[in-house]
């Protein structure tokens, strides 16, 4: 047998073994990682429920000062480490996480799988457009009055669109809504982009603000509420006046 033709051979027998060994054990391969990944994400998402439920109960626990109905250690545990830091625990918690950020770019899609969010329910505002703040409100009341009704006011000063914007965080406070700020800056560029993070901080504490009242006036009625912050290294703390609210990481 010549070489040319053990070569032949040889090549007919990988051409063979690709198309009916390697292919398919290569798309198996890739079937169990996409499983993994999205059996990660649902890990995650329980995970973030659960810690959520528990908040839950300690705060209605503890309003209702009730003693004899019997909690694990675990949660004894947190509901004292809660009494100690209630104060930063305000601040920085609505019940459960609601602060969020993402790499630059993050897709919609992956956030709202994460997140339990539907296109419905999602908005999307770009902090590049904002110069001061009466172009952030006209900006998310036009997008709101969009999906719903309208929230813009007649006038377009800054005391009306301050109360305009009020009046619609209120009302999606009962609902379920995902704003996802996208182009945040981020740690390195922030000293750079003042004004961006001050308006970035005036709207995360618009939303904690809206949430409180409405947890204070009628807890029964409250929704869920996100906000992500989509940009390149963004921090672990958002300072909104005298609070300091906390940023959890996505990704």
């Amino acid at each position: 047998m010549t070489t040319s033709q053990s070569t032949a051979i040889f090549g007919s027998d990988l051409q063979t073994f690709i198309v009916t060994k390697y292919d398919p054990l290569l798309t198996i391969v890739k079937e169990l990682n996409d499983k993994l990944q999205n059996s990660e994400k649902d890990k995650y998402r329980l995970e973030k429920r659960l810690i959520r439920l528990e908040k839950q109960m300690l705060v209605l626990l503890d309003k209702l000062e009730v003693t004899d109905i019997p909690v694990d250690l675990e949660l004894k545990e947190k509901k004292e480490e809660q009494r100690k830091n209630q104060k930063i625990e305000n601040e920085e918690n609505l019940l459960a996480p609601w602060l969020f950020s993402c790499q630059l770019g993050t897709p919609l899609s992956s956030l709202q799988v994460l997140l339990e969010f539907t296109v419905q329910n999602t908005i999307e505002l770009n902090v590049k457009l904002w110069k001061r703040e009466d172009d952030m409100w006209i900006n998310f009341l036009e997008i709101m009055s969009s999906n719903a009704k309208n929230y813009l006011p007649d006038s377009l000063n800054l005391i009306e669109l301050r109360k305009a914007t009020r009046k619609c965080l209120l009302n999606l406070c009962t609902s379920e809504i995902l704003i996802v700020l996208r182009n945040v800056p981020g740690k390195s560029q922030a000293v750079y982009n003042t004004t961006t993070m001050t308006l970035v901080a005036i709207l995360a504490s618009a939303v904690y603000e809206a949430w409180k009242r409405i947890e204070l006036t009628d807890p029964v009625s409250l929704g869920r509420i996100v906000l992500v912050l989509d940009g390149e290294d963004v921090g672990s703390r958002l300072r909104a006046g005298n609070k300091k609210l906390k940023i959890e990481p996505l990704n």
